[in-house]
């Protein structure tokens, strides 16, 4: 249970903070007239976020946060359906809670305009090219994961900053396209708080399969298990150990050393003895 409750927790703290960040950003601009952070702002405020919350779950849960990690971690047979289906949850729980409770906290107008943070497509951008971008985005996203948290060989220790990179770079890439969620949870907390259901496969079929073929990928090209890599180690070890050449001890200075003793040949067996007839 502690490890659901975690991923909901993780879950509340990245839509609140990525969805608050849009809110306050068209307030600032639209409402008060003044200067805001802008998109590079709502990018930093979203890897940050996921960077914090992962950084205080990973202990506890593993650090997931996101609906389409859990859903390739079950593909990939690295969590039980029952755990699954809980964090799923927990995580799509927690981003209605965010949503929610954001909604209570900021002026109405403003989270009316920004449509309560949820991304929106861009005009020319259709469904289909908004789901592709989607898609290489969460690809990216779900490889890096699978790298740095999954396998052994990753910095686990700076796991939750290289995924929160990701993050922004991704809203760099794509967030002026479809908002760049990568996140089926960012949409639905915004979406409902709001009421804007529209366009729903980008922020869902897109992420969900971007993460399924980037964590299929690492799985198949770059995944070691458990001990692999040590037994590969000790293999190339022993083979130089064998392959080095033995070098005879140089004697110590000062200690006598001792000429072989060499034994005269014998007669030939062509060459008649001294002393013999004939």
């Amino acid at each position: 249970m502690r490890r659901y409750l975690a991923e909901l927790i993780a879950s509340f703290i990245v839509v609140f903070a990525a969805a608050g960040a849009v809110v306050a950003d068209v307030f600032l601009t639209h409402v008060r007239l003044a200067d805001s952070f802008g998109p590079l702002g709502i990018v930093a405020a979203y890897g940050l976020a996921v960077a914090i919350a992962m950084l205080a779950v990973m202990p506890i849960s593993g650090g997931h946060v996101n609906p389409v990690i859990t859903v390739s971690a079950y593909v990939a047979r690295r969590i039980s359906p029952a755990d699954a289906g809980g964090y799923l949850v927990a995580q799509l729980l927690g981003a209605v809670l965010a949503a929610f409770v954001l909604k209570g906290i900021v002026p109405k107008s403003a989270f009316q305009f920004a449509s309560g943070g949820a991304p929106g497509l861009a005009q020319g951008i259709s469904v289909l090219k908004g789901s592709l971008v989607e898609l290489v985005l969460t690809f990216f996203l779900a490889f890096t994961f699978w790298a740095v948290c999954l396998d052994e060989r990753g910095p686990r220790a700076l796991a939750p900053f290289a995924v929160g990179t990701v993050i922004a770079l991704g809203g760099l890439a794509g967030a002026a396209f479809t908002g760049a969620a990568m996140n089926p949870a960012r949409w639905l907390g915004p979406a409902l708080a709001s009421g804007h259901y529209g366009n729903w496969p980008v922020w869902v079929a897109g992420p969900l399969l971007g993460a399924l073929l980037g964590s299929l990928a690492y799985e198949a090209l770059f995944m070691v298990e458990p001990g692999e890599s040590v037994e590969v180690t000790v293999d190339e070890e022993e083979d130089e150990e064998e392959e080095s050449p033995v070098l005879p001890t140089p004697p110590e200075p000062g200690t006598p050393t001792v000429a072989p003793t060499v034994f005269p040949p014998g007669p030939s067996a062509t060459e008649p003895e001294a002393g013999s007839d004939g």
